[in-house]
């Protein structure tokens, strides 16, 4: 993940962690990191403990357009 992307436009991003894969909008990769995570939490509840406990780094983030 690089923080050299401009974070003041709303962006999408493709991001991926294992075999999960989102398409999340936000102004930074790292907003899309948090929004991916909400997202597999929302999915699977009961793996929260582990999923919180998974590193940014990670997160395979890709700005798309």
């Amino acid at each position: 993940m690089s923080e050299t992307q401009n974070a003041g436009s709303l962006n999408s991003y493709h991001v991926q962690v294992g075999i999960a894969e989102y398409t999340v909008s936000g102004y930074s990769e790292q907003e899309a990191v948090t929004k991916a995570r909400k997202k597999l939490n929302e999915e699977m509840p009961h793996m929260s403990k582990i999923i919180s406990g998974i590193m940014d780094k990670h997160f395979r983030v890709d700005r798309l357009g």
